[in-house]
């Protein structure tokens, strides 16, 4: 194991002696270099953007459009303009499926493709179209060794088919989908969206490699603030689309019995937006970039997954979805033990300080198509140890020798 440790970077572990945090799938903790930008923006530049005539605001907005700026330079984008900042994934989700309907992109039986890994933000918002104006969604199953299913994928890819949308990277097993090969088989007539929340904490992620129409993610899992979703789509798309909601900022000008909507990305992101917490995007990518980039996380991911496949081995009661090297994953591991419930391993684990995540992990679906009730998610990130890994296991033995 390299002897390169980003643990100190993180002020929560010093201030929470023996804490064995494996949630970071579900959020992410943050470096000391992006708490104390935050203060520092507050003490020193904070103030509302848009229209400034004062340096202040003039510097927020400077703040602002800097992190959009850094989010395009991560994600190969064309502009800054492609940006849409939102609340949350869920949020940018919602935003974009209402906005595909009210910009009459979608109709009556037109068909949505998601895999049968999606999270639930990727799957309800197109249940309440099917619901409104009928249109049809239809899921690509995955194979035994947790791929994709492209036979099944290209048996469904009819021509009614105008929306492709699926995860980089599932958050129940870890597994890295192969987006590339969609967009190869994709047609001109329709769209590809892309959930990279999973992926984009743990890898480089470029729309031009694999020609995403759309893509979103959330900053609270690459260790940056909670309440700040990105939503990248292209511009050409863009221009074209009207956006679900309006109000400040978001029109050129109102008059008694009509308005119009402002230029880009204005016109998708209404009223003042969360400016401390897009700070916290700058400076969680500026993080990264500090420590080389994701060349260091792959690196370091890959050993401690590497090294969790192997402990596992040493427990034959203990059930993990999928199996696969580590070149194929992130460290997102799902386990369940026969004859103990999920959530009650979990509330045991935290009686030792140990932070995992229980239940369904928002993938119903899968669930039901796995027949697993509930699992117990331990998931890592680049401030874990070998030591928290090793904590989780021996806990795991404790628990079945009770």
């Amino acid at each position: 194991m390299s002897n390169i440790s980003y643990r100190k970077d993180f002020p929560i572990f010093e201030n929470n002696p023996g804490l064995v945090y494996l949630d970071s799938t579900a959020t992410s903790q943050k470096p000391a270099y992006v708490i104390d930008s935050l203060c520092d923006f507050y003490r020193n530049d904070f103030a509302s953007i848009h229209r400034w005539s004062y340096s202040l605001s003039e510097k927020s907005e400077e703040f602002y459009d800097n992190s959009k700026k850094k989010v395009k330079e991560f994600l190969n984008a064309n502009s800054i303009q492609e940006i849409i900042y939102t609340y949350n994934a869920n949020y940018a989700m919602n935003i974009l499926a209402c906005s595909l309907d009210c910009s009459n992109m979608l109709k009556a039986w037109d068909k949505v493709l998601l895999t049968i890994s999606e999270h639930h933000s990727n799957i309800v918002p197109w249940l309440n179209l099917k619901e409104k104006i009928g249109i049809e969604i239809e899921y690509i199953w995955i194979k035994d060794d947790f791929s994709l299913d492209m036979d099944d994928f290209k048996s469904k890819y009819d021509e009614k088919v105008k929306i492709i949308s699926f995860t980089q990277v599932s958050n129940v097993t870890g597994q890295i989908y192969d987006l590339e090969e969609i967009w190869k088989l994709k047609r001109e007539d329709t769209l590809f969206i892309v959930d990279a929340s999973q992926s984009f904490p743990h890898m480089k992620v470029d729309v031009k490699k694999f020609n995403a129409d759309f893509l979103f993610f959330t900053a609270h899992k690459v260790m940056a603030e909670t309440g700040l979703g990105i939503l990248w789509w292209k511009k050409e798309l863009l221009s074209n689309m009207k956006s679900v909601f309006s109000g400040g900022w978001a029109i050129n000008w109102v008059k008694e019995d009509s308005y119009r909507q402002a230029s880009l990305p204005g016109r998708f992101e209404p009223g003042t937006p969360h400016i401390s917490w897009a700070v916290t995007l700058l400076k969680a990518l500026e993080y990264i970039e500090n420590i080389w980039w994701y060349e260091a996380i792959d690196k370091y991911d890959s050993e401690l997954i590497k090294y969790t496949l192997e402990k596992i081995k040493e427990i034959p009661e203990l059930k993990l979805i999928w199996w696969t090297n580590a070149e194929k994953r992130v460290g997102v591991f799902s386990f369940w033990l026969d004859w103990f419930h999920a959530l009650d391993v979990a509330e045991e684990l935290a009686s030792k300080n140990i932070c995992v995540r229980s239940w369904q992990h928002c993938a119903e679906p899968l669930a039901i198509r796995l027949w697993i009730n509930s699992t117990f998610r331990m998931s890592l990130y680049i401030y874990n140890t070998i030591e928290d890994i090793d904590r989780f296991f021996d806990a795991i033995k404790e628990i079945l020798k009770k």
